[in-house]
Parts: C-alpha cells; sequence; structure tokens
C-alpha cells in the first residue's frame, strides 16, 4: 500500500496578484483535496469520492500523485 495525494487543478484553483502596472494577472495553482493510503492511482481516487465530505463536490481537474 502506498501514500497518495488528490491535487485539483484548472479553472477552480487560481490566484489574481496585482502587478506594478496596477493590472491582475492570474496564476495556475493546486489545491490539496485529499491524501490517503491506497492500492493504486485508481483506488485512491476511488476512495477519495467514497468520502461523504467529497461525494458532493464538483472538480475541475484532479491529478493524483503516488508520495516517494
Amino acid at each position: 500500500m502506498s501514500r497518495y495525494i488528490i491535487l485539483e487543478i484548472g479553472k477552480s484553483a487560481y490566484t489574481e496578484f496585482k502587478k506594478k502596472s496596477g493590472d491582475f494577472e492570474e496564476t495556475c495553482d493546486a489545491i490539496l483535496v485529499d491524501d490517503l493510503d491506497a492500492d493504486s492511482k485508481e483506488d485512491a481516487y476511488n476512495q477519495m469520492f467514497s468520502k461523504e465530505e467529497h461525494s458532493d463536490k464538483d472538480f475541475d481537474q484532479l491529478v493524483v500523485l503516488e508520495v516517494v
């Protein structure tokens, strides 16, 4: 069994910052959604959605990474 982290990226994960010129620029961020022990990336993904806290969320894009 390995440790996995699940990150959200995309349209819902960004920050705007104000530049010296006064213009705003977006960054591309990643939000830590969960970390858990699982047998595979697919298992981690399925475990995350089986948790009540995530079952009704609408994610843009998810990334599942194994922690080494």
